[in-house]
C-alpha cells in the first residue's frame, strides 16, 4: 500500500468489500418515536414523499469490530418517507467518532456524516443511556428502562440517502446529485425492550431540535449484533437546485 495503488491492490480491495462492509459485535440503543406531518413534509427533499406513518427512529451505536476500519461509534436520526410507493427512511444526521467512518459513509453511500467528540452507551442494571455530544452539545440523548426480551426482530425498510458534494463555489451541490437506496441487513443478537425518553439538544451546528418528538413508543437495546452494508443502488438523479436547501445537513456553517 502507498500513495498510489497498484492494479493488484485495487483488485484485492474490491474483493474484500464486494459483498459489503460488516459491523460486528454491535451494541445499540434505539428509540422509535412519532413526529408531526408538518415536520416530515418540510424536511424531506424531493423526490422523496411522506410515508403513511409518522414513526421515526434514532439510535446510538458502538461498533467494536469491523471488516474495513478500526472501531468507531455512531448516532443517527431517520424520518419516514417513500419513493415511488416504496416505504423507507431518510437520514437527517449520522455523527461518527472517526474520520474514516465519516469519509466512507459520505463518499460511498451518501449518509450525512459529521465528526462528534463523544458517542457512548452505558448500562446500569436495567437502565440504558445512549449519548451523542457534538460541539459540546448533547444533540442526541436516549434514556430507557428495559422491561423484557424480544424473541423475534425483523429489519426495517430501505434507507434513502442523497449522494452529493458541494460545487466549486461552495454555495450548493454539484449537478446531478444521486438518490441511493440502501438496505442494511441486520443479524440481531440479544435484544431487550422498554420505555424511555429521547431528546435532541439545541445547537447552532446541528438542527435536530427542529424535529418534534411527539411520543416515544419504544426503546430497544441490542448486544452482539451484526450489520452488513452491501453496495447501494442508484435509483434516480435529482435536480441540484431543488436539493440545494437540504444539502447543508452535511456541513457546519455560521452565517
Amino acid at each position: 500500500m502507498g500513495l498510489v495503488l497498484s492494479k493488484e491492490e485495487i483488485k484485492k480491495r474490491y474483493k474484500q468489500y464486494e459483498n459489503g462492509y460488516k459491523l460486528l459485535d454491535v451494541k445499540l440503543v434505539y428509540a422509535m418515536f412519532t413526529t408531526t406531518m408538518d415536520a416530515v413534509e418540510r424536511l424531506l427533499p424531493p423526490p422523496l414523499e411522506p410515508a403513511d406513518t409518522l414513526a421515526c427512529t434514532a439510535f446510538v451505536a458502538e461498533y467494536p469490530k469491523t471488516n474495513f476500519i478500526p472501531s468507531y461509534n455512531e448516532a443517527a436520526v431517520f424520518i419516514p418517507c417513500q419513493y415511488k410507493g416504496e416505504a423507507g427512511s431518510y437520514c437527517l444526521a449520522m455523527p461518527v467518532t472517526t474520520d474514516i467512518a465519516m469519509i466512507g459513509g459520505r463518499e460511498v453511500y451518501g449518509y450525512p456524516k459529521k465528526i462528534a467528540e463523544k458517542i457512548s452507551i452505558t448500562r446500569h442494571g436495567n437502565e440504558v443511556h445512549g449519548l451523542c455530544v457534538r460541539h459540546g452539545v448533547p444533540i442526541v440523548e436516549i434514556k430507557g428502562t428495559l422491561e423484557g426480551k424480544l424473541d423475534e426482530r425483523t429489519g426495517g425498510g430501505p434507507h434513502f440517502v442523497i449522494k452529493s458534494i458541494l460545487d466549486e463555489k461552495a454555495v450548493g451541490p454539484r449537478k446531478n446529485p444521486l438518490l441511493l437506496r440502501q438496505v442494511n441487513p441486520t443479524k440481531f443478537g440479544k435484544v431487550e425492550f422498554g420505555e424511555g425518553t429521547l431528546k435532541f439538544g439545541k445547537s447552532k451546528y446541528d438542527y435536530l431540535h427542529e424535529l418534534p418528538v411527539d411520543q416515544v413508543m419504544m426503546i430497544t437495546y441490542m448486544e452482539n449484533g451484526t450489520i452488513t452494508m452491501p453496495p447501494g443502488e442508484v435509483v434516480a438523479e435529482i435536480d441540484a437546485d431543488e436539493y440545494a436547501p437540504y444539502h447543508f445537513i452535511k456541513y457546519d456553517w455560521e452565517p
